[in-house]
């Protein structure tokens, strides 16, 4: 269904000013020299009620999903109203909890389910066609907005795991197994893709909290991370998926569950673990949305957890770490130095009764 009404930005920019930050640590193999600003330029107030649980931005187009009543609403980059529709969470032409959302060059959407639903929208948000999973992911996440789906030559890459049956929750099961599966939407047929790091923790014989994944394409490159370990890695795609290189966050003080032989989980030392809620592959490298967590007994235990957003690029290194507005949900999106990005406002944070969502228009600039 189309709307030719709009919201319109509220007629005046949101003040333009800087948050000044510290510098992150330097990268083992580059010195850290790129250094930004965050810089604030507008706010968008789109007619939108309830919470938020996926969200993405591409093409100039902006889209917001709510699982609870099944609504999709598209806008453009001033707030305008395009488009918007409910699809049912039941029945045959329905979309359970969808926690992944992109939007594809030609303007459809594929929406991905925690049910293993991967659904195609065209571009009033009306459901064109529906594909299951061929198995029943032994992974039940409920998290928000993961970026969990993407494309490549017309087949879909998603973390989807338990293929064969086989328990996620095991131990080594990242390591002696798959990490993503590659789907034909048009047959239906799943096949397995993409190895672990070597580099990375769960090669180890331990037992972790489980995680879950994201990633991100661009061109030819694969970047994948695990939520909760803080090392990004790089694969080819042009050659199967072969694993090129993998990157630690360089970040102190992101709290993590050790590895145990025994499975305890939290110990009690963890007030809050780190996690990765973002990740954007880009020209020459990538960029991170993520939560450093809190130790129990450290000084910084009463502090609200801000997310921080750094850059990697593969000639200068690591960013500065920047931090974002405590009251933003997750970035829709995330372009390079110098061009604009939106950020979602948790609709918690909002003052009870307004029936509209808030999207920041913002911006790196170089620190002068």
């Amino acid at each position: 269904m189309h709307l030719n009404f709009g919201m319109k930005v509220k007629n005046h920019l949101f003040p333009i000013f800087v948050i000044v930050f510290f510098t992150g640590a330097c990268n083992t193999f580059q010195s850290n020299t790129a250094q930004f600003d965050l810089v604030f330029l507008d706010t968008l107030e789109i007619p939108f009620a309830g919470d938020i649980h996926a969200g993405a931005y591409a093409n100039q187009t902006g889209l917001i999903y709510n699982y609870r009543s099944g609504e999709y609403l598209k806008f453009d980059s001033l707030g305008n109203v395009l488009a918007k529709n409910t699809v049912p969470s039941e029945g045959e032409n329905s979309l359970f909890y969808v926690n992944g959302l992109k939007i594809t060059d030609n303007g459809n959407i594929l929406a991905k389910s925690i049910r293993g639903e991967i659904g195609l929208l065209d571009e009033q948000l009306n459901l064109l066609k529906k594909t299951n999973m061929p198995f029943q992911s032994g992974s039940l996440d409920l998290k928000r907005n993961q970026n969990a789906i993407e494309i490549y030559k017309d087949e879909l890459l998603l973390f989807h795991p338990g293929r064969d049956n086989k328990n996620p929750y095991n131990l080594g099961y990242y390591r002696d197994n798959y990490l993503l599966e590659k789907l034909n939407p048009n047959t239906g047929k799943a096949v397995p893709f993409l190895k672990l790091s070597p580099e990375s923790k769960y090669q180890e014989n331990l037992h972790f909290i489980p995680p879950t994944a994201l990633i991100s394409v661009l061109g030819n490159s694969l970047y994948f991370v695990f939520n909760k370990e803080p090392l990004i890695s790089k694969y080819n795609l042009e050659n199967n998926g072969a694993w090129q290189n993998s990157v630690s966050l360089d970040s102190e003080g992101f709290v993590e569950i050790k590895g145990q032989e025994i499975p305890i989980g939290n110990d009690g030392s963890v007030l809050a673990e780190g996690e990765i809620t973002n990740l954007f592959a880009l020209k020459n490298g990538f960029a991170v949305v993520y939560l450093d967590g809190i130790l129990n007994g450290s000084p910084q235990r009463s502090k609200l957890l801000g997310k921080q957003l750094k850059v990697y690029n593969y000639e200068t290194g690591w960013s500065n770490p920047i931090e974002l507005p405590l009251n933003i949900l997750f970035l829709l999106n995330f372009a390079d130095e110098g061009q604009s990005f939106y950020a979602l406002i948790n609709p918690s944070t909002l003052p009870k009764g307004i029936q509209k969502a808030k999207v920041l228009k913002l911006k790196l600039q170089p620190k002068q």
